[in-house]
């Protein structure tokens, strides 16, 4: 049992990413070795991508560029985590990034190609050995291979370096990897990030992740319930685990034009809403149809936390203050 591109997998890009990199989701099915060009590959969730998973990706596009190699991400949708989490009926991990916006810090970082692997019950299952053998060398054609130190795959997480270092000689690649990246001696991680994240703690989360945190999408029709109100907003859907949750200050990036604002971030507890995580965005002094566009949003600084409130009234003092107070930010 193989897993491999479909033809028609194989052929698909993500939107943002088109021309640039190319994006491929591995499904299993019977299948013969697949003939590929070399890669150099790294493997794991990535979520943020942070200061250390900058490190690996510079590492390896430094070894594919000397070794004419494409260099490549393996990654997972759902994560690992999130999957065995709503499994056992337990609280679903937040997640830092949304699929978009990992994809074009991978791009940023000189990532040729992109491998998702869809994490169900059949991943789950399979041996480390086999994983190797299957994905890494028939499907990819592995020819060297860069892991994180805490690096664990396969079946009950039995995969580590010890048994890629035994394989490696079986199955003829280079493999190497990458110590963790600190902070203040603290290691930097995705928990160390969503933490920042959950705790308000903007310019922190910034210093970890070594970038502004941004979230995109494209701007779809809402309730439109801000027109009537006289505070317009710009809508994005968002993961439901979405790490950030909240009121925010902001930057939106529109067609290469950059605009202030405030965003809330969440169910929307206030109005009807269906349990959905959504970016609503007020953009000051802008009120343009720009429907369809992909907005970049950049959060600064958190003002508070989401509230329910009783009547549109109270609402309405609320969404006021929010605007002051971000306005405050920007022009202090």
């Amino acid at each position: 049992m193989a897993c491999l591109p479909s033809t028609y997998e194989r052929s698909k890009h993500f939107s943002s990413c088109k021309k640039l990199m190319h994006i491929q989701h591995l499904i299993c099915h019977p299948a013969h070795t697949q003939s590929q060009a070399s890669r150099a590959v790294t493997i794991g969730n990535f979520d943020g991508v942070h200061r250390g998973h900058a490190a690996i990706f510079d590492a390896l596009t430094k070894h594919a560029s000397a070794h004419q190699m494409v260099p490549t991400v393996v990654t997972f949708d759902p994560n690992p985590k999130t999957f065995f989490a709503a499994q056992r009926g337990q609280p679903v991990p937040t997640r830092i990034s949304p699929l978009r916006n990992k994809l074009e810090l991978f791009k940023q970082h000189g990532i040729a190609d992109v491998v998702i692997l869809p994490f169900n019950q059949q991943l789950a299952n399979m041996d480390a050995h086999d994983f190797v053998n299957h994905i890494l060398v028939k499907a990819l054609n592995t020819q060297h291979l860069l892991i994180g130190d805490d690096f664990r795959f396969g079946a009950a997480r039995k995969g580590d370096f010890a048994l890629l270092q035994k394989l490696s000689s079986t199955y003829g690649y280079t493999l190497a990897s990458q110590h963790a990246f600190t902070q203040a001696s603290e290691r930097i991680s995705s928990t160390a990030v969503r933490q920042a994240i959950a705790a308000g703690d903007m310019a922190l989360a910034k210093i970890l992740l070594g970038h502004d945190y941004v979230l995109s999408g494209h701007i779809i029709y809402g309730q439109q319930l801000g027109r009537t109100i006289g505070v317009p907003t710009i809508n994005l859907k968002m993961p439901d685990n979405l790490a950030a949750q909240g009121i925010f200050a902001v930057t939106v990036e529109l067609s290469g034009q950059t605009h202030q604002g405030v965003a809330s971030i969440g169910t929307r507890p206030s109005v009807k809403t269906n349990g959905q995580c959504w970016c609503e965005v007020h953009l000051f002094d802008f009120n343009e149809n720009v429907y369809g566009q992909i907005a970049k949003v950049t959060l600064h600084h958190k003002i508070r936390d989401e509230e329910k409130f009783n009547g549109m009234d109270a609402l309405m003092n609320a969404i006021n203050h929010d605007i002051q107070l971000a306005r405050a930010f920007f022009n202090n």
